[in-house]
């Protein structure tokens, strides 16, 4: 049929809702909007599939190309869709949800979703610590720590972009190994006999810089989530600080809350 040869192409349908839209106490668009939400929520249109042409919309649900692009924009605003300019406009892929109370590797992590990650070790240096990393790990400023600047990708897609600061005198020969197959966590315990038990995380929206855009694969005005990580082991010890910009429309993050109980 004609719908699953859309799909064989990695689109939707070409037919819209069929819903004519009704003047009344209900703006136009916002009738609009509702119409494409329950198409996406009832999986009509799933992730990665490009949905009508703003002019088929417009036909479909008798209304002008304004009214749609008004229902467009709410779509986007909440993350539900995205457009790419040349190409169209397509469901976004379902986020990856991870635990953030969670001190876990990626490769555990992604693997425990059924997900089969995949890393592109970007650099591997021994650097002099700047007073900002010093600090983060316990060090004196200036003393050698490892760099280590990895891309984590899932499928075909960047998901975030890692930068781990270790110090050199705990670890000698770390970056023997290859990074791009071990887990740094696991090694680190193998080898070294150090586990990573705990730490301190902070989690901010940002933008990002025009490297960090490319690399991730999103436009420059679209927003990250910067997450600075302080992990220590069994002693309290800190042993890793590492800077990780994730890409905003693929990332969610879930935490257990209590309230404190009163006397």
């Amino acid at each position: 049929s004609g719908e699953s040869a859309e799909r064989s192409a990695h689109g939707a349908s070409s037919d819209g809702p069929g819903i004519q839209l009704v003047r009344g106490p209900v703006p136009l668009y916002h009738q609009a909007y509702n119409a494409l939400r329950r198409e996406i929520d009832s999986g009509r249109w799933g992730p990665g599939d490009r949905l009508p042409t703003e002019r088929e919309l417009g036909e479909s649900f008798g209304c002008s190309l304004v009214t749609v692009r008004r229902a467009l924009d709410e779509l986007v605003r909440e993350g539900s869709i995205v457009r790419t300019r040349g190409r169209g406009t397509f469901v976004r892929e379902r986020a990856i949800e991870r635990e953030l109370a969670d001190l876990t590797s990626f490769t555990a992590e992604m693997a425990l979703k059924g997900l089969t990650p995949r890393t592109e070790t970007l650099s591997t240096e021994i650097v002099e610590s700047t007073p900002s990393t010093a600090e983060r790990l316990g060090i004196e400023p200036g003393l050698p720590v490892y760099s280590i600047e990895r891309l984590r990708i899932v499928g075909d897609e960047p998901l975030l972009l890692e930068h781990v600061f270790i110090p050199e005198h705990f670890f000698p020969g770390l970056l023997s190994i290859d990074l791009n197959t071990t887990s740094l966590y696991a090694h680190l315990s193998e080898r070294y006999g150090v586990d990573l038990v705990g730490g301190h995380e902070t989690l901010e929206p940002a933008l990002p810089s025009d490297r960090e855009a490319r690399l991730l694969k999103q436009d420059r005005g679209e927003p990250v989530l910067l997450l600075k990580l302080v992990s220590s082991s069994a002693d309290g010890r800190p042993i890793e600080y590492c800077r990780t910009v994730v890409k905003g429309s693929r990332a969610k993050y879930h935490i257990d809350v209590s309230r404190p109980r009163t006397e």
